[in-house]
């Protein structure tokens, strides 16, 4: 018995020895070596060996955050490469490879504050304000949102998208007025585009300035007459206290009754109607 545990003992040994007897350079390259032949979990050994040699290697951790990512763990990834990048601030590198483990994870917060620091590098500012902007509105940080998609105007004046992302950031941001020009700039630009007007139509609605809103929905139903639009400008036509308008309202619905059954049923906005205009069927 004593004869087998010191065999075990001794090979116990031997086997810590071989791991520890490399460096970390050597580690590295096994580790890389394995990582080409997809074998990920081997790679992430030879690294944890290098690591614990070199704790705050700035090489290891990258490629520890690499090789979490390819194999599809990105949670593991965002944390060594997050802290990978609080000791190397504005690495190229970690912070290319932070920014996809930020997404990947819904990190949009440091998602963004990559992009920052890429964008400083030199890289496509067009492209880093899109994904910024883009990662504000995720985030729902209207004023950021705001802010990128506005100098995304002035690069690239033709993209509608700009605009309406534009509005919804500065809407978010609370910045209503802001919002409404952005939308009205659009519209002179682009023409009575349906996606405008109806955005206008229903912020206006949502600001409760029914009489706006009316406006923008009736040029909508003009440009294009789809159940949906025509819905809607009935919608706030009903809202309104002026009988002639009720009364419109009510046309509107009766017309529309066996076409948005799919949309949504109106038989009881016509029974308050009907009871409002003292109709009788």
């Amino acid at each position: 018995m004593k004869f087998i545990l010191l065999t075990i003992l001794i090979i116990a040994a031997l086997l810590i020895s071989c791991g520890s007897d490399k460096s970390p350079g050597e580690l590295l390259a096994l580790s890389r070596k394995s990582f080409e032949s997809g074998n990920y979990l081997e790679a992430r050994k030879y690294l944890s060996q290098a690591l614990k040699l070199k704790p705050t290697d700035k090489e290891l951790m990258a490629e520890m955050g690499k090789v979490y990512a390819a194999d599809n763990m990105f949670d593991s990834a965002f944390a060594h490469l997050s802290r990978a990048n609080k000791l190397f601030p504005g690495d190229r590198e970690i912070n290319i490879m932070l920014h996809d483990a930020s997404v990947y994870t819904e990190h949009w917060p440091d998602a963004i504050q990559t992009q920052i620091l890429l964008a400083q590098s030199g890289d496509s500012t067009a492209d880093y304000y899109r994904r910024i902007g883009r990662y504000a509105l995720n985030t729902r940080s209207g004023h950021i949102a705001d802010f990128y998609f506005e100098k995304l105007i002035e690069l690239e004046p033709d993209s509608l998208n700009h605009y309406m992302n534009q509005a919804e950031g500065a809407f978010i941001a609370r910045q209503t007025e802001k919002s409404l020009d952005v939308l009205k700039s659009a519209l002179k630009r682009f023409g009575d585009k349906p996606i405008l007007l109806n955005q206008l139509g229903r912020l206006y609605g949502a600001l409760n300035d029914l009489n706006e809103s009316e406006k923008y929905y009736r040029v909508l139903a003009n440009v294009d007459s789809s159940a949906v639009n025509q819905l809607q400008l009935a919608t706030i036509l009903s809202q309104q206290p002026q009988k002639a308008k009720k009364e419109e309202a009510y046309a509107l619905f009766k017309k529309l009754r066996t076409k948005t059954s799919d949309i949504g049923r109106v038989d009881s906005i016509l029974q308050v109607l009907e009871k409002e205009l003292l109709v009788r069927q």
